[in-house]
């Protein structure tokens, strides 16, 4: 039997419900691999899931927003199964939370919670909802720690999962949790000691977190007195009594739609003799269409040779003007007059010069050729007016043959048909009545779930805080110390690097001023090579996670990492800025065992402990190690391919061209 010692998260699926199909990527507990070419949609994926789990927005790229509507998250917090809903268009809008897995939501009343601290919604805050749900108590840290009179700060389930999830920036940057904000970086270090029980306060915290459950059970407690009350006044129904009732239901509703179908087929029976009087229908229908079709085509001729033709006559007007200019021009080049206007004197031999240029005879022969064509048009016109009129002929007289078709069938449609119309109307008002009778049990059932909920919400307080109790007692015999939780995660981090394994593994510590890794006695935010932080980075959250497996912490068994292989063999070119090349190549990690080491370790680490503890790693990298294909086959989830190939989907838009 699996025992965790920590809270326990395990992401069961992923759906983003889109306009024209719902994309779904499905995970386990263990190790679970994305990966393909890069613009394929892999990072969205964990973008997607840290927004489900409250992150402030997600990368809303072309195809998703073209194609998404919304969201769920169907996640497993301490052995409970809840299915959160998201709106991706809106951030700040409430987020659903069913009780019940995917496929059963519509069986359970959802709770709306707000999605950050600065909007409350009817149940509360998601923050609050998943620390309650994995029994994390809700403390206050220290912004000042080392002042006794610090003012404090609400720890959020986004603070923890700072500790689960980094993303392709995070991995091998030299200021992974924010060491450059130094307000933030505080509270992350506080938190660090919140995970692993280091909070000098941490005994009163727990008491007082015993306290708010056991007012908050006591709460449930009256709650489910007055509804259990108001039930036996209304003489509500039980479950088994409800359950019966939905299945009798079922029933009857499928005997009242195979009389339907008897009915119809019957009908259809009934009906062949008419079936020569449908086809001519159907026929002439389709005569008529290509009437109508022909006719249309007709009238946009007819329109086009009429505006051909106006062009024509113009023409020729314009024509016939210049030809009467040339006509009426003085022939007596001496002939002058003096302008009414300036009083200058105008020349006839000045026109003369200017319309020289026209020949009169090549005009009468352009006027004489634009007559002709305009006859023609004229011509064509009547032969497309006469077509449309006749086809208009033919259309009205399809249609009086379609009228007369359609009375006759109707006449044998009340003789034959009619009784069984009759009979069918009766079965359907009669199937309308069973589906609304349905529907009014399926919501008393929903009643029904939301009281056995407050029951089973009583009984996981109950459970809760007897486990509390028990850390409690475990903190009060033996609190951990800094020494002996840094040297575990230490010495795992050690091990872990040791089978990549890097140069000159030694010196690996955890820091006790940043809680943060320490390699060759470096702290993190010194190594220079971005490939070197890559393997610490990802190995620093591998031994927390590890840690938390053996440990009683309040660390989630989760990890996301995007991507494992930065650095290491392929590089974006906006990372390579940010890394000593050359110190790349002298840690040798161009060494593509390496790379496959990474993946042996989490594969290792999957057999040894599985058995043992349920924990769940997502990583997504650009490819995978070489000859580790059919050895990982079933770690994938999801593999994505920018062209289409055998086993690969397109993206994670699958029907879009999907990006990064």
């Amino acid at each position: 039997m699996k025992t965790n010692l920590s809270p326990k998260m395990i992401i069961n699926k992923l759906i983003l419900i889109g306009r024209d199909k719902n994309y779904i990527v499905p995970f386990s507990s263990g190790l679970n691999i994305i990966f393909g070419d890069s613009d394929t949609g892999k990072s969205s994926i964990l973008n997607l899931i840290d927004y489900l789990l409250g992150a402030s927005e997600v990368n809303m790229y072309d195809e998703i927003e073209m194609h998404g509507q919304y969201a769920l998250l169907e996640i497993n917090l301490n052995d409970q199964v809840y299915t959160i809903k998201r709106d991706i268009f809106d951030s700040n809008a409430y987020i659903e939370i069913f009780k019940a897995p995917v496929d059963q939501i519509n069986q359970v009343f959802p709770k709306e919670y707000g999605p950050h601290s600065r909007k409350e919604g009817p149940s509360g805050y998601l923050s609050e909802f998943l620390l309650e749900s994995l029994n994390i108590p809700r403390v206050k840290l220290k912004q000042a720690p080392s002042k006794v009179d610090s003012k404090m700060s609400t720890l959020s389930f986004r603070d923890i999962f700072k500790f689960c999830y980094m993303d392709q920036d995070e991995v091998g940057n030299k200021d992974i949790l924010d060491q450059k904000n130094h307000s933030v970086f505080v509270k992350n270090k506080e938190t660090f000691k919140f995970l692993h029980h280091l909070l000098d306060d941490k005994i009163t915290l727990l008491q007082e977190e015993i306290g708010e459950k056991n007012r908050a059970k006591q709460s449930i407690i009256q709650q489910f007195t007055i509804v259990s009350s108001f039930l036996r006044e209304a003489r509500l129904e039980s479950m088994e009594s409800l359950e019966d009732k939905f299945t009798q239901l079922k029933e009857a509703l499928q005997t009242v739609d195979l009389e339907i179908l008897d009915i119809t087929q019957s009908m259809k029976a009934d009906s062949e003799q008419d079936e020569e009087i449908r086809k001519l229908v159907f026929d002439k229908q389709g005569q008529q269409d290509n009437l109508s079709i022909s006719r249309m085509y007709k009238e946009t001729q007819m329109d086009q040779n009429l505006r051909l033709k106006k062009d024509y006559l113009q023409d020729i007007d314009k024509l016939t003007a210049s030809l009467e200019v040339i006509r009426k021009m003085p022939k007596h080049e001496s002939h002058h007059i003096n302008c009414p206007i300036c009083d200058s004197e105008l020349k006839a031999a000045k026109f003369n010069e200017i319309f020289s240029h026209y020949d009169s005879t090549s005009i009468e022969q352009e006027i004489k050729s634009l007559k002709n064509r305009a006859k023609e048009l004229t011509a064509l016109i009547e032969q497309d007016r006469e077509d449309i009129l006749k086809l208009i002929s033919e259309a009205d007289t399809v249609q009086d043959e379609i009228r007369r078709a359609k009375e006759l069938l109707d006449i044998k449609t009340q003789d034959f048909v009619s009784p069984f119309i009759a009979q069918r109307d009766i079965l359907l008002r009669r199937r309308g009545e069973i589906t609304e009778e349905i529907k009014r049990v399926e919501y008393l059932k929903k009643l029904r779930n939301q009281v056995n909920d407050l029951t089973k919400r009583s009984d996981q307080l109950a459970s809760q805080i007897e486990e509390l109790n028990s850390q409690l007692e475990i903190l009060a015999a033996s609190a951990p110390s800094v020494d002996g939780v840094l040297g575990g995660i230490g010495d795992i981090l050690n091990d872990f690097l040791r089978k990549i394994p890097i140069r000159n593994a030694y010196g690996i510590s955890i820091s006790k001023n940043t809680f943060l890794p320490v390699v060759r006695d470096k702290d993190y935010s010194k190594l220079t090579s971005g490939g070197l932080r890559t393997l610490v980075s990802v190995g620093y959250l591998i031994s927390i996670l590890r840690n938390s497996l053996g440990s009683q912490t309040n660390f989630p068994s989760l990890v996301m990492i995007d991507t494992v292989g930065k650095y290491i063999g392929k590089t974006k070119p906006k990372y390579l800025s940010l890394t000593n090349q050359a110190e790349d190549r002298a840690e040798g990690l161009s060494d593509p065992l390496k790379y496959k080491n990474i993946y042996d370790y989490l594969i290792s680490m999957c057999e040894d402990l599985l058995s043992k503890h349920d924990f769940q790693i997502i990583v997504v990298d650009n490819d995978l190690p070489e000859n580790m294909e059919e050895q990982l086959e079933d770690n994938v989830v999801k593999k994505f391919s920018a062209v289409p190939r055998e086993g690969y989907d397109i993206g994670f838009i699958d029907n879009a061209i999907p990006r990064d």
